[in-house]
């Protein structure tokens, strides 16, 4: 895990280097233990890197990283897991278009100068080109200089876990793991007020939005080359919807299919426990973080550290279970108690460090802080379980909003009667099921309904409004061509909810303590492996079941514990705690940026009655104190 930088000019001009590694160690925090600066025979190119050591400590894992003929040079951001299999096999050949170098490569594959994955990926790129991203196992986003063509290429993998922005204007390109770098190398990056539109009404900034109208984020599953002249090209090279190309049908739950999920778990875990360094694993006592930790156990990981996070005397604490979990399975265990006053002392710094804008990773802030102090550079997360096995609500409610919206806009009148009725009910339903009501023709409309955040009417109420064409049009779109119903509500959770807050969240936050925070739930492998099977396996009573039964020796009373989630006691400390206090002092009383305070005020009120979830009240506070 590391942190990439670099700028271009395909204008002719040479770029400032000096200036360029000051930009690069503005993310020092994502890489502290080495650092390496590229330059081209041109001085038009620069390439540079900040490394936190994981696979092959030693220097020859250095970056940013030639081939030996000097033609290519990368920086690179992740981990390829396979890169040992991968390595056995360079030079044998592959389907699709290479580079030429094929011949060349097949005679230089025993030179490796190192044991990293870094090295592998680089001569890869060089025998297959874009082919290679496809070979790839692992999280990564990176970026190859081309000497001879004058090229740069770059790739972001398949989820979007790792996160690659970047400015093109004027013939420079300039990119980055975190936008604080490029702000800085730029300096006058200006607030895109539809990113901020998007953010209120999902709590994130989706990709290729960014915050900033001058930048742009790579999607997931996407590869862009610029070429010689300065023009780019951008390509998608994988989509959820490639997960179910071969198995369109939906597959019997049965002890066959109980045996090749159990092996696909194994797989995934066993192959993100690869590293030079020791890896332990986040524990609140859930069914996704306890199962990771189960399965390290199952695969040949037997000395565990875990971490968790408590909040004494409050009803969101999980220690109970996680301590359950913990002796369970016999981890060495780190318990980290959080007071509502460090969260207090440490708020606006967080905020400013978010690099966007969101309603989510203070959690993951504080027990990525908490592994760090327990001594880890790598930690595992369950992150994943929920969008893959259909734990939350959304796949028992979305099916049934989008039976009553199909009826809405098929059967004659149906529509004309709900929206009646939504201005009959508009004092009684939430503000987004009346939008639902009124609009029921919205794109995904039911899943907007469960996770969206405000609605217009809301963000009207709240007196934002900006010249512009607003974020909705966008806002969970996506192409599910041959997913069956549930799959399309894991294919939302994964590329929406997860992809565009929590894997975010949980790169820049973890970073942020130079930690690396491995997810094997979200594994292509595993989900091609699993997804036939959500359909059939599906169950209410029976909280993911095919990961529970997959795992095999949870604890019951671990399996059907009140589901919870991992999140902070906000909704005490917000109406009843300092944090309210001073977010009310913050917003009511200081200049507001985007709304109006008698808005801000009513949303207080609706709030404090029950009305509204409280990521509603943080979302405003978050936006209005974002720099």
């Amino acid at each position: 895990m590391c942190g990439i930088f670099g700028a271009v000019n395909f204008n002719g001009r040479q770029t400032d280097i000096d200036a360029v590694i000051r930009a690069r160690d503005i993310i020092t925090h994502r890489g502290p233990d080495d650092s390496g600066i590229f330059t081209s025979a041109d001085m038009r190119a620069v390439l540079a890197h900040r490394r936190l050591s994981i696979i092959d400590l030693s220097e020859h894992g250095h970056q940013p990283m030639s081939t030996g003929d000097g033609r290519y040079t990368i920086v690179f951001n992740g981990e390829i897991y396979n890169y040992e299999e991968l390595r056995e096999g360079m030079g044998k050949g592959g389907s699709g278009e290479g580079t030429g170098n094929e011949e060349e490569i097949g005679k230089d594959k025993n030179k490796f100068r190192s044991h990293s994955d870094t090295e592998v990926l680089l001569y890869l790129y060089a025998e297959y080109g874009a082919e290679c991203l496809k070979l790839l196992r692992g999280m990564f986003a990176f970026a190859v200089w081309d000497e001879k063509e004058k090229t740069l290429f770059a790739a972001r993998d398949r989820f979007g876990i790792k996160p690659f922005y970047y400015l093109h204007n004027n013939g420079e390109f300039v990119f980055s793991s975190e936008l604080k770098a490029i702000k800085y190398y730029k300096d006058n990056l200006t607030v895109s007020y539809k990113a901020v539109d998007a953010f209120l009404r999902t709590g994130s900034v989706p990709a290729p939005l960014t915050i900033y109208n001058e930048t742009l984020s790579l999607e997931p599953g996407s590869w862009i080359k610029v070429n010689a002249s300065g023009k780019a090209e951008i390509k998608r090279w994988w989509s959820f919807t490639d997960l179910v190309k071969n198995n369109t049908q939906k597959k019997v739950y049965d002890n066959n299919a109980k045996e090749i999920i159990r092996e696909a778990l194994c797989d995934a875990v066993k192959a993100h426990c690869v590293a030079d360094v020791e890896v332990g694993a986040f524990l609140s006592g859930g069914i996704d973080s306890t199962s990771i930790v189960s399965l390290m156990k199952q695969t040949g990981y037997h000395k565990i550290k875990t971490i968790s996070i408590s909040f004494p005397g409050n009803k969101l604490d999980e220690s109970k279970y996680s301590r359950l979990a913990a002796d369970h399975y016999f981890t060495a265990h780190y318990e980290y108690n959080l007071e509502e006053g460090e969260v207090i002392e440490r708020m606006y710094d967080l905020i400013g460090m978010m690099d966007q804008p969101t309603i989510d990773g203070v959690n993951t802030y504080f027990i990525s802080h908490a592994a760090k102090d327990f001594g880890l550079k790598v930690v595992m997360s369950g992150l994943g379980g929920d969008e893959l096995f259909g734990g939350y609500p959304s796949f028992k409610n979305v099916p049934k909003y989008d039976r009553i919206l199909k009826m809405a806009n098929t059967i004659p009148f149906a529509g004309m009667m709900m929206r009646t009725g939504a201005g009959l009910l508009k004092k009684r339903l939430p503000a987004k099921a009346l939008d639902v009501m009124n609009n029921p023709s919205t794109v995904n409309a039911g899943f907007k309904m469960q996770r969206g955040l405000f609605t217009d009417s809301e963000l009207s109420e709240l007196g934002f409004s900006f010249n512009g064409n607003s974020s909705k049009d966008m806002i969970f779109a996506t192409e599910s061509e041959g997913l069956t119903a549930l799959q399309k509500i894991s294919q939302l959770e994964s590329m929406w909810y997860m992809g565009c807050m929590l894997l975010r969240d949980s790169d820049v936050f973890s970073m942020l303590n130079s930690l690396e925070l491995r997810v094997p739930f979200v594994d292509h492998k595993l989900y091609e492996t699993v997804l036939p099977y959500l359909d059939k396996s599906f169950d209410t009573r029976f909280p993911k079941r095919m990961l529970v039964e997959g795992t095999g020796d949870l604890p019951n009373e671990l399996v059907f514990r009140p589901k919870m989630g991992f999140t902070f006691p906000f909704v005490d400390w917000i109406k009843s705690g300092k944090l309210g206090v001073m977010m009310k002092d913050s917003l009511l009383t200081g200049k507001l940026r985007y709304f109006d305070k008698k808005g801000v005020e009513n949303l207080f009120n609706r709030f404090e009655s029950g009305r509204i979830h409280w990521s509603r009240l943080w979302a405003v506070n978050v936006i209005e104190k974002f720099q």
